[in-house]
């Protein structure tokens, strides 16, 4: 009897244990849940706040107050990332478990449930920090850790074949799959993807034979397969998921500068571009910019650069910009700028576009020269100006039709610009009863500009005649008389210095400052290059003109200032890195690369494609005294 009623007692405390130790439980998982949830968006105020947060004056944004901030923190953040979330959901199931179920249902439970969590905590941060390592909120410490060295052991492609393995057998193993399932669920995908493809084809057939496009007529469907055959030929080198392995690091080497100096941020974003990373930092409300400015060396130590550009601040945001270079930059091909979606949509709209490149947003960047309306380049030998120039003229070859463009191509190097002669009879403008097509000697210069002066000032007179503004109405206007079509005329130089080398320097200035002052109305327009942007050779008589600039790396501020007005681009770091100014705006562009042969494969094809076109022959000069 006695020991009956014991057992009882025993019974009774066991069943109250439980119960405290269930409810416990179900307590902590809720709290823990709460936390973990207020932390997805409360985390940027919370944590920049941290060694601070159990000051009486210091409020917490998380729904659980200073206790739930500080263990989110160190769950989420200093530890497993989002996988912290199996923890709440782990003990609130264990405590239902405890309550509600036996002893046996419960061991049951754990073989189950125990394994399938583990595999998700250590698999889950791993996997968010390859896919998206600027975003630490996700992986935590842990995956940022292991994931750092597993790639460091297996590599980048390495550690995706282990994660998708992986992934592989854990549904075979949960799901029981074996080889029979496999087959037959193969045979429904593929007979599934068979009637997509038929139906797929059938709507291309039926647009392509309805779809009324002047743009795509036989014409341009054959220039723009030449073009994809030559340029797709080469195969990329670089991924930009390869570059976001140091994103995290960087943000946090930042972050640990700026709190050194006690300047607090609110949050700090980045961008990865082809060739350097900007680092997008909101500082707090009563923040000096120049507090961030002058810490520009630091930074760059810190985070080994080699140099690093600060804008302070960039303009039209409430943010501070710092472009680091990336360890592993990769070339923006001409191919990805032709053939975009992108780049036609942004171009159809334009009467000369012309592609830069690509922004550090990655995004294609294109303007209209009509616009600009004329172009200065700069940069030290070797950096890429020649290479712009190629773009721009094979951009516009590929969106005009000989028609509608001419160039006038002076390059007193005499080896940069000969590659187009072949193209010279469709697409050049040329002297009467000239030999040469592209102008190589210093001499007849004088004579080129000149008689491009003289063609504007009949321009004019046309348009004066029928009382239009521009070349732009003057073409519409005389589809109706079936007169003269008027091409654009667009002037290239490839070393402007050279120019100023001869004797007729200040003749030659002359032209090309009274063709940048009136020449936009009557469709022509100039694009000068020049390694040597001194002063002696921009005048501030061109630079008030030429309101674009181009400025690839320099070799001193002082070059900078004279091309841009400002510094910046000698902390450019080379191979077609360069900066873009027009009316006070300045982007950072990355110019598209394409090889020599390339170029003459592109110039070949136009050149045999395009033969029943004619020179457009410009007025005779005028009979200037050589000693004027």
């Amino acid at each position: 009897m006695y020991i009956n009623k014991r057992k009882k007692k025993e019974e009774k405390r066991k069943k109250t244990l439980k119960t405290i130790f269930g409810s416990f439980l179900l307590g902590n998982s809720i709290f823990l849940f709460l936390s973990f949830f207020s932390f997805l968006f409360h985390w940027k105020n919370d944590q920049s706040q941290l060694e601070k947060l159990f000051d009486k004056e210091i409020i917490a944004e998380n729904l659980l107050g200073k206790m739930g901030a500080t263990v989110s923190h160190y769950f989420i953040h200093c530890g497993i990332g989002v996988s912290a979330f199996f923890i709440p959901i782990f003990l609130f199931l264990t405590g239902l478990k405890i309550l509600f179920l036996k002893k046996e249902c419960f061991n049951n439970f754990y073989k189950s449930t125990i394994y399938k969590f583990l595999f998700f905590i250590v698999w889950l941060p791993i996997f968010f920090y390859v896919i998206v390592p600027d975003q630490g909120i996700f992986s935590g410490i842990f995956g940022f850790e292991i994931g750092n060295y597993l790639i460091q052991l297996f590599g980048k492609v390495g550690l995706f074949m282990l994660l998708f393995t992986s992934i592989i057998f854990y549904w075979i193993i949960i799901f029981r799959i074996h080889t029979s399932t496999i087959k037959n669920g193969m045979k429904k995908k593929i007979q599934n993807f068979n009637k997509k493809i038929d139906t797929t084809l059938q709507l291309c057939n039926y647009f392509s034979n309805n779809k009324k496009n002047p743009e795509m007529d036989s014409s341009f469907r054959k220039k723009k397969n030449m073009l994809y055959s030559i340029l797709y030929k080469k195969k990329e080198d670089f991924s930009s998921i390869d570059l976001k392995i140091d994103l995290e690091s960087n943000k946090k080497k930042i972050i640990q500068i700026l709190n050194h100096y006690h300047i607090e941020i609110c949050e700090i974003k980045a961008n990865i571009g082809p060739t350097i990373t900007l680092y997008e930092i909101y500082p707090k409300v009563g923040t000096r910019v120049s507090q961030i400015k002058n810490l520009k060396n630091e930074i760059a130590l810190n985070l080994s650069a080699l140099s690093i550009r600060i804008i302070a601040p960039i303009p039209g945001k409430g943010s501070i910009g710092i472009e680091i270079p990336n360890y592993k930059r990769y070339p923006v091909y001409m191919k990805d700028i032709l053939f975009s979606e992108e780049s036609h949509k942004k171009s159809h709209k334009m009467e000369l576009p012309i592609s830069l490149g690509k922004t550090v947003f990655n995004e294609i960047f294109i303007v209209d020269l009509a616009k600009m309306p004329h172009l200065l380049i700069a940069g030290s030998t070797g950096q890429g100006k020649s290479v712009g120039l190629n773009v721009m003229i094979v951009f516009l070859l590929y969106q005009k039709h000989p028609k509608d463009i001419k160039f006038i191509l002076i390059d007193p190097k005499k080896v940069e610009l000969s590659i187009y002669k072949k193209i010279s009879k469709s697409y050049f403008a040329t002297l009467p009863k000239s030999i040469e097509p592209i102008i190589t000697d210093l001499h007849k210069v004088k004579d080129i500009l000149n008689s491009l002066c003289k063609e504007m000032d009949q321009r004019y007179a046309i348009f004066e005649k029928y009382k239009v503004r521009n070349i732009k109405e003057y073409n519409n206007v005389i589809k109706k008389y079936n007169k003269y079509h008027l091409p654009y005329i667009i002037l290239i130089i490839d070393e402007f210095a050279d120019l100023n080398m001869n004797h007729q320097k200040k003749q030659i200035e002359i032209y090309i400052t009274r063709l940048a002052q009136l020449a936009r109305a009557v469709g022509i327009h100039l694009i000068i290059a020049t390694q040597r942007p001194s002063v002696d050779v921009i005048t501030g008589l061109i630079k008030s003109n030429f309101t674009a600039r181009i400025a690839f790396r320099v070799s001193s501020k002082i070059d900078s200032r004279t091309i841009l007005d400002c510094t910046g681009a000698e902390q450019l770091i080379g191979k077609g890195d360069m900066l873009f100014s027009n009316k006070n705006e300045l982007i950072r562009l990355q110019c598209p690369f394409m090889e020599l042969s390339d170029i003459q494969k592109i110039v070949d094809f136009y050149g045999n494609n395009n033969k029943k076109h004619e020179y457009f022959f410009l007025p005779e000069p005028d009979i200037i005294n050589e000693n004027e």
